[in-house]
C-alpha cells in the first residue's frame, strides 16, 4: 500500500515538474548574446562525408604551345624621352697594338749629302728595356770660297753618331746606363784636304732616380765620365784632349700639400791634356722652394756657383718663376732665372766647330733673365704666348776673324777666320708664338723675336747674334698617306762699326714630303734653300745653296 502510494506521488511530482517547465519554456524571453539557452532534442553523431574514399592524383595532361604569327609594328612615332634602359652592345675585348720600336732611314742628294739613321728599341721585359740608336750626316762638295772669287772650295763634313742606353725599374726606383760615342771630320778654309780635323768623343752615363710619389725623399742623379778630343788646332797642331767626369742632383721633399723644398747640385771636374789649359772645377748650388695649386704655381731660389781655377770664383743668380692661371685657360707669369754654361768642347763645337783656342775660355755665365708674358689658348688647338725681357751674359762666347801677314805683299788676310773670345753683352728683348693643331691633320707653329744688343768692350762681338729673328714651320696632310711640309727661318743680323759691316742674314725657306706607299715603307724628300741665297750658318764659312735630300724610311 505505501509502495503504491509513493509510485502515486513521484508520477504527480515528475508531471507537474513537467507542465512547469512547458510553462517557463512558453514564457521564457528570446536569446541574446548574453543570455543563450540551448534545448538539446536529439544525439548528434558527426559523419565525415568520404572519409573512406581513396585520395587519387588526377592525370596530368601535357601543355600544348599554340604558335602564333609575330606582328611588328612598322609605324613611325617620334621620341618623347630617351630611354632609361637600352641593350647593351656586344663589345669585343680591346687590345693595344704592339707599336713599332725599330726605324731605318737611308738618303742621299746634291752636294755629296748623305742621311742615315737607325733606331731599336728592345722591349726586354716590362721592367726592362734597352735603345740603340746611329746617326750619320754630312756633305761633299763644291762651296763658294769668299777669299778667293775663281775658285771653289772642296769642302766636307760629317757627323756619326751612336749610343747604347738601358733601362730598368725597380719597385720604388729607375736605374738608367748609358754609353755614346760621336765623331765629326771635316776640312778648314781655305785649304782643301790639307788641314784636315777630327772631333771625337765618347762617355759612360749611370743615373738613378726615384718613381715613388709617396716617398719622403725624392731624387734623381746622375754621374758621367766624358772625354773629347780635338786632332788639331791653328796654334797647336797636336792633339787636345778633354776629360770631363759630370755629376748632378736634385734631392727635394714635400712639406705639405702642394709645397716641396730642394736643392739641386751639378759639379764638373775639367781636366786637360795638350795645348797648355789648365784643370779647373766647377760647383753649382741651387736651393729652392715650389708651391703648386690649381691656380698658382711658384718657385723661389737662388744659384750658388763656384768656380775654382777658371774664371771668376763666385757667382749668383736668381731663380725665381711665378705663374698664374685666370679664366680657366690663360696663364700669365713672370720669371727671373740664370746660370752658367760651360764653354768645353762640346759647346765650343755647337758654336762653331771651325773656330780655334788660343787661351783659356772662362765659361758664360747669365747673370740675370727676366722676362714677362702671358699665353693661353682662345679656342680648341690654338696657343700662343707674348713675352718681353732683358738678359745679362757674363763673359759671353763669341768670334773673331783671325789673320796672317802675307810674306810677299806684306798684306793682312784672313787665314783662319774664326778664334774664341769672351766679352760681357747684354740685351732687351720681345716676341710672340703661335701655334695651331686641327685633328692632327694641321700643325702650324711660328715664332718671332726681336733682340736690342750692347757689347761692353768689343762692337764686333754683336756681329752673329740675332737682332730679329723668324721661324715657322707647317706640316699637313691634305691626302691620306702624304704628309707635307714647309719651315722658314730668317735672322737678320746687327750692322756694327763706324762702316756698318754686316755678314747679312739667312733666309732659308725648305720643303719637305713623306709618303707611305706600303705597311711601313715610306719615301721622303727634301728641298733646302729653295732661293739658292748665300748666308753664313758659322762666322767665315760659307753654306750650301739650292739642294735636294731624297730617301726612304721603314718601320718596323
Amino acid at each position: 500500500m505505501n509502495r503504491y502510494l509513493y509510485n502515486i506521488s513521484a508520477i504527480l511530482v515528475l508531471g507537474a515538474s513537467t507542465l512547469t517547465a512547458q510553462a517557463q519554456a512558453q514564457t521564457q524571453p528570446k536569446d541574446t548574446t548574453l543570455n543563450r539557452v540551448m534545448v538539446v532534442e536529439h544525439e548528434y553523431t558527426p559523419v565525415i562525408m568520404d572519409a573512406e574514399k581513396i585520395n587519387i592524383m588526377p592525370q596530368v595532361e601535357a601543355p600544348v604551345v599554340v604558335k602564333k604569327e609575330v606582328e611588328y609594328a612598322i609605324s613611325s612615332q617620334p621620341a618623347t624621352e630617351i630611354p632609361t634602359e637600352t641593350m647593351k652592345p656586344f663589345i669585343g675585348e680591346e687590345v693595344q697594338s704592339k707599336p713599332k720600336t725599330g726605324y731605318v732611314r737611308v738618303g742621299g742628294g746634291s752636294y755629296g749629302n748623305v742621311d742615315a739613321m737607325a733606331n731599336y728599341l728592345l722591349l726586354i721585359s716590362p721592367k726592362d728595356k734597352l735603345d740603340l740608336f746611329f746617326h750619320m750626316n754630312g756633305m761633299k762638295g763644291r762651296l763658294d770660297n769668299p777669299f778667293d772669287d775663281h775658285n771653289k772650295w772642296k769642302a766636307h763634313y760629317y757627323r756619326t753618331r751612336a749610343s747604347i742606353k738601358y733601362q730598368h725599374m725597380f719597385d720604388r726606383t729607375e736605374m738608367n746606363i748609358a754609353g755614346n760615342f760621336g765623331l765629326s771630320n771635316f776640312n778648314y778654309l781655305p785649304q782643301d784636304w790639307a788641314n784636315l780635323q777630327r772631333f771625337t768623343s765618347g762617355d759612360v752615363h749611370f743615373g738613378i732616380k726615384s718613381t715613388d710619389s709617396d716617398m719622403a725623399l725624392k731624387f734623381d742623379a746622375e754621374t758621367n765620365y766624358m772625354i773629347y778630343q780635338r786632332k788639331k788646332n791653328l796654334f797647336n797642331m797636336g792633339s787636345m784632349t778633354e776629360s770631363r767626369i759630370k755629376t748632378r742632383a736634385n734631392v727635394w721633399s714635400a712639406i705639405s700639400e702642394g709645397q716641396d723644398i730642394g736643392l739641386q747640385l751639378a759639379m764638373n771636374n775639367l781636366l786637360y791634356n795638350g795645348a797648355g789649359l789648365s784643370d779647373y772645377t766647377t760647383i753649382d748650388l741651387n736651393p729652392y722652394y715650389q708651391f703648386l695649386d690649381d691656380d698658382w704655381k711658384v718657385r723661389i731660389g737662388a744659384n750658388v756657383d763656384f768656380s775654382l781655377g777658371c774664371g771668376k770664383t763666385l757667382r749668383f743668380s736668381p731663380d725665381v718663376t711665378a705663374e698664374y692661371v685666370f679664366a680657366e685657360s690663360y696663364v700669365v707669369y713672370a720669371k727671373a732665372t740664370g746660370g752658367r754654361r760651360l764653354n768645353d768642347f762640346r759647346q765650343l763645337e755647337i758654336d762653331n766647330p771651325y773656330g780655334s783656342l788660343t787661351h783659356q775660355l772662362p765659361s758664360t755665365y747669365e747673370q740675370a733673365n727676366a722676362s714677362l708674358g702671358v699665353k693661353g689658348s682662345p679656342v680648341n688647338g690654338l696657343w700662343f704666348n707674348v713675352f718681353g725681357g732683358y738678359q745679362i751674359l757674363k763673359d759671353d762666347l763669341y768670334n773673331v776673324h783671325g789673320t796672317i801677314e802675307d810674306e810677299q805683299s806684306a798684306e793682312i788676310k784672313y787665314y783662319h777666320p774664326v778664334l774664341f773670345d769672351n766679352t760681357d753683352t747684354e740685351n732687351a728683348y720681345g716676341g710672340a708664338t703661335i701655334s695651331y693643331n686641327h685633328k692632327q691633320s694641321i700643325k702650324v707653329s711660328a715664332t718671332g723675336i726681336y733682340r736690342h744688343w750692347t757689347a761692353d768692350d768689343n762692337e764686333f762681338a754683336l756681329l752673329f747674334k740675332p737682332k730679329f729673328e723668324f721661324n715657322l714651320n707647317a706640316d699637313f696632310t691634305p691626302i691620306d698617306k702624304f704628309l707635307f711640309s714647309v719651315g722658314y727661318q730668317y735672322v737678320n743680323r746687327p750692322k756694327v762699326g763706324e762702316a756698318q759691316y754686316s755678314v747679312g742674314s739667312i733666309n732659308n725657306l725648305n720643303l719637305g714630303v713623306n709618303y707611305q706607299f706600303i705597311q711601313g715603307l715610306s719615301f721622303y724628300g727634301r728641298i733646302n734653300n729653295l732661293f739658292s741665297k748665300k748666308y753664313q750658318w758659322y762666322f767665315g764659312y760659307p753654306t750650301e745653296r739650292f739642294n735636294i735630300l731624297v730617301g726612304l724610311s721603314y718601320k718596323f
